[in-house]
């Protein structure tokens, strides 16, 4: 800002006046004047500048007072406004952080629910048979809650949480010892009413008449089977469960040594567990060892001719005396001497033909030998596909009763396993003999041909040689082997 003082105004103010006027000759009053005037208005408007001055100041500082305060507020807008957008920003990370949260949560509770059902399914299948009767029931509901339409998750939890509470009472059952009434299977198949006492994981049962006592055990089916391990402890066990104490024997080994003996078996019972394909598999084994027996005693009376007796018949022939070398090859018989005689009847043909002749008698004797090898060789091939068909039929079975029982117990699934297990078990114990027998058995007849082939050679061989122009020197090699 420039400021004037008032004589620096005032000479300012002529010069202006001088330079802006034009060249006009004025007289001394003219000129004062005029110079009077302008003061007048110079100290006018220095007045008004004054006055004006004296009012801006006046506002300023008022002015400065509330642009300071709007200011303020501006700033306090401002602060809240970041505020608010953080508030808004960090709702945003909230809410994601509780949708993860809540699908946590919601992930533990599936999983506890899982964990009440594998322990429903675990409790279903460790109670004991004779528990059926006490739990059996409520169980079944428990692990059925889940396929009813309409049942909330909450209802499911807690309906699951419930085989908490009956597994402690049973554990607490058990420890303190407890008995109930009860039926059970007696030995014949029969069922009796009776009373169950459990002594620790040990279960007996009493008939109600006193005269059937022993351990409660799982039988073939659900139901609990009475084990008569010891007559003479029947009063003693019986009078246990009666009266709730007493001297009863126990099994040390916590029950596995009673089990052991529970699960001995005779032959024909593991046979009929087996199933339906056993049967053709017996078939097949019982022919085949029947056929291997008849072979090997007809092999074993099959005569075969020395080579000394071959080469006796063929010197006769040299000699002219065929009637001999036929009375020589019938002393001996069997299929051989047979096969000579023809040979000696033929000796003066052609050594092509009677070559052919010789053989046609082999092929006739062949068969003879090889009859009844197919078959056992066929069991050995059939009995591992007919043991594969059982095992297959048995766990079709076995899937049957997981699709109507559940995995939860292993032993309702015995049947179809063992169906599936016995039918190959007794398709290899089938084949393996089998294929011994067959490779045996075929071994002989092959060497016994072998043996028919050579004779046949070495005769016709003879006749042929026999009309050769070095017929001595081949009755020196047949006289060697003769002795030989």
């Amino acid at each position: 800002m420039i400021t004037f003082t008032t004589i620096g105004l005032r000479r300012v103010l002529a010069a202006t006046l001088a330079a802006s006027l034009p060249a006009f000759s004025f007289g001394q009053s003219d000129l004062g004047a005029i110079s009077g005037k302008a003061e007048k208005r110079l100290e006018t408007a220095i007045q008004e500048l004054a006055e004006l001055r004296e009012s801006i100041a006046e506002k300023k500082i008022p002015l400065a007072t509330e642009l300071r305060e709007i200011e303020q507020i501006v700033e306090e807008k401002r602060s809240e406004q970041r505020s608010l957008q953080r508030q808004r920003d960090n709702s945003g990370l909230e809410l994601s952080s509780l949708e993860t949260q809540l699908s946590a949560r919601e992930d533990e509770i599936s999983y506890i629910s899982n964990l009440l059902l594998d322990y429903s399914n675990r409790l279903n299948a460790s109670i004991h048979p004779s528990e059926v009767q006490l739990y059996g029931d409520d169980l079944l509901e428990i692990l059925n809650a889940s396929e009813k339409s309409g049942i909330s998750r909450d209802d499911l939890i807690e309906k699951r949480l419930s085989a908490i509470g009956m597994g402690l009472e049973r554990v607490k059952d058990n420890a303190a010892g407890h008995s109930f009434g009860g039926k059970a299977i007696l030995a014949d198949g029969s069922f009796v009413d009776g009373q169950f006492a459990f002594l620790g994981p040990i279960a007996f049962f009493a008939s109600s008449d006193g005269k059937s006592a022993g351990l409660a055990e799982r039988g073939s089916s659900l139901e609990p089977r009475l084990l008569v391990f010891d007559p003479e402890a029947t009063p003693a066990i019986a009078e246990f469960v009666k009266q709730g104490e007493g001297s009863v024997p126990l099994d040390t080994s916590g029950g596995r040594a009673t089990a052991i003996s529970a699960t001995k078996e005779s032959l024909i019972e593991h046979i009929g567990k087996g199933g339906l394909w056993m049967y053709p598999i017996l078939g097949f084994a019982f022919l085949s060892l029947a056929i291997a027996a008849f072979k090997f005693l007809e092999l074993s009376k099959y005569k075969l001719l020395p080579k000394e007796v071959v080469f006796e018949v063929l010197s006769k022939l040299y000699k002219g005396d065929k009637a001999g070398a036929e009375r020589v090859a019938k002393e001996n018989g069997g299929a051989e001497s047979k096969m000579l005689v023809v040979g000696i009847k033929n000796s003066h043909l052609p050594k092509e033909l009677l070559d052919e002749i010789m053989f046609e008698n082999l092929l006739e004797e062949k068969p003879k030998l090889e009859r009844g090898l197919s078959f056992i060789s066929v069991t050995a091939a059939v009995a591992p596909l007919l043991g594969l068909l059982g095992t297959v039929t048995g766990m079709i079975n076995t899937f049957k009763l997981i699709t109507l029982f559940g995995t939860g117990d292993a032993k309702s699934l015995s049947s179809g396993i063992s169906e599936a297990l016995i039918t190959t078990e007794f398709g290899l114990v089938v084949a393996i003999p089998s294929l011994l027998l067959s490779a045996f058995l075929s071994r002989k007849a092959n060497s016994m041909i072998a043996k028919m082939e050579k004779t046949s050679i070495t005769f016709v061989n003879g006749i042929a040689a026999h009309a050769a122009p070095n017929v001595v020197e081949f009755e020196k090699r047949m006289a060697g082997g003769a002795k030989a």
